[in-house]
Formats: structure tokens, sequence, C-alpha cells
């Protein structure tokens, strides 16, 4: 009995073999294909002869549906890979299609086509993924080719997507800036003093101290009284103007910086009687960001301020005397040709005052109250240009053909500088200074 169950086992277990065998094992004639189709999509396919049977290796990826027996559609329901054998009608292997179910890579093709539709970029199943290949004017529309894959198969893209040319933009930048001053001071000094020692004085000179322009003096005498007037006048005017050319070079996408200034030190408190050093920066300051947009033109982010330091509103705190600053600074962004131009103009600041000294109740009396009372004003205008203009760029191959700030000239000798006092000699033709 216990021999015959083994051999039961035994016979089971070979005809289980058998039937994997059968369904496993390929001739090397067998036909073999690939398909592809895309996840949650279905596509219909023909054989060439009548079939039998078709077996599906992992039910769980595709759902396969036989319409006739020469023809069958087949759903993704997961991506990956799996293969189906076909059989005819006397059980034999006639054929092995290999099944890669993939993303929906012609939707993906038909929005990057609408969406930029002058690059050539091509989407491909890889890895599980999407492979975009190709050329792309911009990094910007690389970018965006990048961002619309992203949507057919999140987190799984993988962009070789090479640029036509270099994406560098040069920013050529000028500011202006005019300070505009004007003053008016004048003031009467009226002095009288009897032979009895009597006394009497109006008037202190100009409000804002400074020494004046020029004076007018009347001297008498009223009797035994001496009268001295005196008018002290004062008028300044003038005009500061800063200028700054900056030209800047920057990848698209990323930011560049530009000062002409300097640093002062400034105390920070760091803990009970303890002052720590900074520095903070003053001058004219620039900050840029272009970035080409796939339509071609330049998108640029500009910050630009000027500052200068204002010792006339120091402070003093804990034996440190603190600068301030005057800063006019601007944020922007805009869009921009090659080669066009921008500007920010009309950034106005004005401030007046006016101020009266002068004897209480004498200086309001009609005419003669002027001889009793000193008066000044003063008036501040400031004004801020700035123009840019963003071009593109490319490296250059002949270094003769790059600007030069310097002229072809060598260091003189010492017998040149003294005897001769020549501060360069002129250098051979075509030289260049010296790279530093």
């Amino acid at each position: 009995m216990i021999f015959r169950r083994m051999a039961c086992a035994i016979a089971a277990l070979a005809g289980a073999l058998a039937i994997a065998g059968s369904v496993g094992a390929q001739d090397p004639d067998t036909a073999t294909r690939t398909i592809t189709v895309a996840k949650d999509k279905s596509a219909a396919f023909r054989l060439d002869q009548p079939v039998g049977e078709i077996v599906v290796a992992s039910p769980e990826m595709v759902q396969l549906v036989a319409t006739t027996d020469h023809g069958f559609y087949i759903r993704g329901k997961a991506i990956g890979t799996t293969n189906l054998l076909i059989y005819d009608r006397a059980h034999h292997l006639t054929e092995v299609v290999d099944v890669q179910v993939g993303r929906d890579l012609a939707s993906l093709q038909s929005d990057l086509a609408t969406a930029l539709p002058r690059e050539h970029i091509i989407a491909s199943n890889f890895a599980g993924g999407v492979l975009l290949t190709g050329e792309a004017s911009t990094s910007a529309a690389a970018a965006r080719a990048a961002d619309i894959a992203e949507h057919y198969a999140p987190k799984e893209v993988t962009s070789q997507v090479t640029l036509r040319a270099a994406q560098q933009i040069m920013v050529e930048v000028r500011i202006l800036e005019a300070n505009r001053t004007a003053l008016h001071d004048m003031g009467f000094n009226l002095t009288a003093q009897n032979a009895s020692g009597l006394n009497i004085s109006t008037g202190t000179g100009l409000i804002t101290g400074e020494p004046p322009a020029g004076t007018f003096n009347i001297g008498g005498k009223i009797g035994k009284t001496s009268v001295d007037l005196t008018l002290a006048a004062l008028e300044t005017k003038g005009l500061v103007r800063t200028l700054a050319r900056p030209n800047l070079t920057a990848m698209s996408g990323e930011e560049a910086s530009f000062l002409a200034g300097g640093e002062f030190p400034y105390p920070v408190p760091s803990g009970l009687g303890q002052v720590t050093i900074e520095f903070r920066q003053y001058g004219v300051k620039l900050k840029v960001t272009p970035t080409i947009e796939p339509s071609g033109e330049i998108r640029l982010k500009v910050a630009p301020e000027v500052s200068q330091l204002d010792p006339a509103h120091s402070i003093q705190i804990d034996g440190f005397l603190l600068p301030s600053l005057d800063i006019s600074n601007a944020s922007t962004t805009v869009e921009l040709k090659d080669g066009q131009s921008f500007a920010i103009a009309g950034l106005f600041q004005q401030s007046y005052n006016n101020s009266v000294n002068q004897v209480p109740g004498l200086g309001n009396l009609p005419v003669l109250g002027s001889l009793f009372r000193s008066a000044s004003w003063q008036r501040q205008e400031t004004e801020l240009a700035i123009i840019v203009t963003p071009r593109l760029a490319t490296p250059a191959d002949d270094i003769s053909t790059l600007p030069n700030p310097l002229p072809n000239g060598v260091e003189p000798s010492a017998i040149d500088l003294i005897l001769a006092g020549l501060t360069e000699k002129p250098g051979p033709a075509g030289a260049h200074p010296p790279t530093p």
C-alpha cells in the first residue's frame, strides 16, 4: 500500500513537471515579438493563425480579452514587463509576446508638441519612468518639458535634453542718482549802546551757524547812542551725481550680484559687556536674475540699491560712533527681448524745511520786524534712474575681440619714471595686459 501511494505521487509529480515544461519551454524557432501598452489604456492585436490558448504570465499586470480566434485586446494595469504564451489548437507553443506596460507616451508627446512647438524633445519609456531626449533652445524649455513629464510619471522622469547653445545673459545696467540741495539763510544783527552803559543787541547771525558769504554793515550815532546794523546772508546750492555702469553675466535662472562701494564696521552686542564687530555694505549694489523663457524673451528680476554713509545723523552707543545710511533701492520683474531696455525712473524724494529766529514781539512788527529776526529755508531733492538692457552672450573664441580696459603698455623703469616722468611705456602692438 505504501509503495502504491509513492508510485502515484511520483506519477503526479512527473505529470506536473511535464505540463510545466510544455508551458515554460520555448523552441528556439518560436516567433517572438514585443508590444507596448500604456497603463490604464487598451490596444488591439491580430494574430497570423488561429489560437487555441493564451497564457498570461502576470495577470495582475495586464488584462487580456480575446475578441476572435485571430485577435485580442490587452489593457495595461501596472507598470512593468510580462509576456504572453500563445498556443495553437494542438497546444503547440507558436509565439511568445513580450509585453511592456509603460506610461502614456502618445499623450505626453502630444502635450510636449502643444506646449513647446519649436523644440525637438522625444519621450521614451525607461526603467519604469520616462526618459526625455533631444535638444532644447533654452534651459527654461528643457525645464518646462520635465515639468510636463512629471504629470505622467511623478518623480520618475530622467532628462537628457541638451541645449543647442549656451544660455548666458549679459545684463547692462546704468544707475544714475542726482542729489540737488539749496539753502538760503539771512539774518540781521542790531546793536545799540550809549555812554551810560546801556547795551541792546538782537540777532545771533545765521541760523545754520555757517559763516556768511557776505555781510552789510551800517553804523552811526543817534545823540550819544551808537547804532550798528549788520546784514549777514548765505546761499548755497549744489548737485551731486552718482553714476555706475555695471555689466553682469549670468547663466539663465542664476543670480548675479555687483557692489561698488565698501564696508564699514558695525558693533553688535554678543553678550554681557561683549561686543562683536560686523561689517555692513554700502555703495552701489545690484542683484539680477535673468531667465530665458520658452518664447525667447528674457525675464529679469532686478533689485538695485544705492547707499552712502551719512555722518550728519550718526549716533553714539557705548563709546561707538555709528554712522547712518542714506539708501535708495528698488525691486522689479520685467520681460524683454534681446537688446531691449527698460528704465526705472521717477524715484523722486523731496524734503523742505524752514526756520525763523526773532525777538519776541518786535519780530512781528510790520516792515521793521525784519530787523529783529533771522530766517533760513532749505530744500533737498533726490532722484534715482535705472536703465537695464539684457543681451544674449556667447563666449569669445579670440581674446583680441574682448574689451580691454587697460592700454597696451608696460611698467616703466626707475630711470624712465624719474628722468622722463613716464608712468607707463607703450608696449608692442597687439600686446595685452597681464592676466591678474
